[in-house]
């Protein structure tokens, strides 16, 4: 027998095991990593990591180290549960690893006439091993296994305790990697969100404290004079403009129930002398952003920017799936909100002012809104709308 793990857990090669788990959390790419040094640490064959469901009874995804890609298959579809220690292993407190030789009712004489080991373990001289629960939360069991050839010997007791100090660090580890694939998730499931908006916008409070300003916004913004962004606070110069500005984040940052909160408006800001970009103060409830800020401590507003200059496509098969609209529908909804009205849909379809009526009372009915002006603001804030700026046109590449 051999006591590899004695010398194999100290010194530089402890340190560098430490670094490589304290690694994983951000890389884990690192985790096959640590596994090829814990196998030189503790003098052994192989090792493999299984994240399995709470129940410990199916493999979810694995990592493994010196075992062959189809033996590992046959391990993780199969032999996991022939193996005659995992009944017993379930049974044993988690957070330390247990040698199959010292701590298993399963002898090895017993062990030998298992169809484990007759039909998967023995092709492989996998004859010891120490294996645990290392971690698991209320969705999955995180196990570490470690196994040795008959040459090589079995784990030893002091082996063993000297492997299990090393298994709260295993387990921090996991606990951090948990925590930032959580945040990670939620970064973007964030960023994702911020993309289906239609056209630029800003989220603030109702005191006008900008609380993200997507780029396109903070562009257009850049090209009005008479809006300045100053410690992260909006404001107009144009003092009328700028009391409008904060009558409408009052009231559609008002809170649930109160009688005062309101749907919101427009506020045109001029870009040039015939051409103005238009404010649309809108309450951020209700907007797919909402659940994301959820924790701030009052409701926020979503201020929308449409540029006039941006050309608008609307994707009439999104509007369908989106309201569950017919074709049909879908046409009168977007005429609608590229500023159409009844008369003008009609001709622009060859259809009877009567029909468009009907269609229209019909897309008021599916999308949650009684007026034409509210149904514009549904559907030229939803991810129906694209819009893109046309680019100056240019007749040599060094105009």
């Amino acid at each position: 027998m051999t006591s590899s793990a004695l010398k194999g857990l100290q010194g530089k090669a402890h340190e560098s095991l430490l670094d490589t788990l304290y690694d994983a959390p951000c890389n884990p790419d690192a985790w096959p990593r640590f596994l090829d040094q814990l196998i030189e640490a503790t003098g052994s064959r192989s090792a493999r990591m299984l994240v399995m469901d709470r129940a410990a009874e199916s493999v979810q995804s694995s990592i493994k180290r010196n075992i062959d890609d189809a033996d590992h298959q046959a391990y993780v579809s199969h032999f996991v549960n022939t193996c005659p220690w995992r009944p017993e292993l379930k049974l044993k407190a988690p957070g330390q690893l247990y040698s199959s030789y010292l701590d298993f009712t399963c002898g090895q004489k017993q062990f030998y006439q298992t169809e484990f080991f007759n039909d998967w373990a023995a092709q492989q001289d996998i004859h010891h091993g120490v294996c645990g629960t290392v971690w698991q939360d209320e969705q999955q069991t995180v196990q570490l296994l470690i196994q040795r050839t008959q040459g090589q010997g079995h784990y030893q007791r002091d082996e063993t305790d000297r492997i299990n100090e090393l298994v709260m660090h295993v387990r921090r580890a996991l606990r951090l990697q948990t925590q930032v694939s959580a945040l990670d998730q939620t970064r973007m499931a964030l960023e994702q969100t911020l993309e289906i908006q239609a056209q630029p916008f800003a989220l603030a409070d109702r005191n006008g404290k900008i609380i993200h300003l997507s780029a396109e916004a903070a562009d257009l913004l850049q090209e009005l004079p008479q809006v300045c962004i100053s410690n992260h606070l909006l404001s107009f110069q144009d003092p009328r403009q700028h009391s409008e500005l904060l009558r409408l984040l009052n009231e559609v940052t008002r809170p649930d129930g109160d009688s005062r909160f309101g749907p919101g408006g427009v506020i045109t800001l001029m870009l040039s002398a015939n051409q103005g970009v238009r404010c649309l103060v809108s309450p951020l409830r209700g907007n797919p952003l909402s659940q994301q800020y959820s924790g701030t401590r009052q409701p926020l507003a979503i201020l929308y920017f449409q540029d006039p200059r941006t050309e608008v496509y609307i994707d009439l098969d999104c509007l369908i799936q989106l309201y569950g609209l017919s074709e049909a529908e879908s046409r009168v909804a977007a005429g609608i909100s590229r500023g159409m009205g009844p008369q003008q849909v009609a001709e622009a379809y060859k259809l009877s002012v009567h029909t468009v009526r009907t269609q229209l009372k019909n897309v008021f009915l599916k999308t949650g809104t009684t007026r034409q002006s509210e149904l514009a603001k549904e559907v030229l804030t939803s991810p129906a709308v694209r819009h893109w700026r046309r680019s100056p046109l240019q007749l040599s590449r060094s105009a």
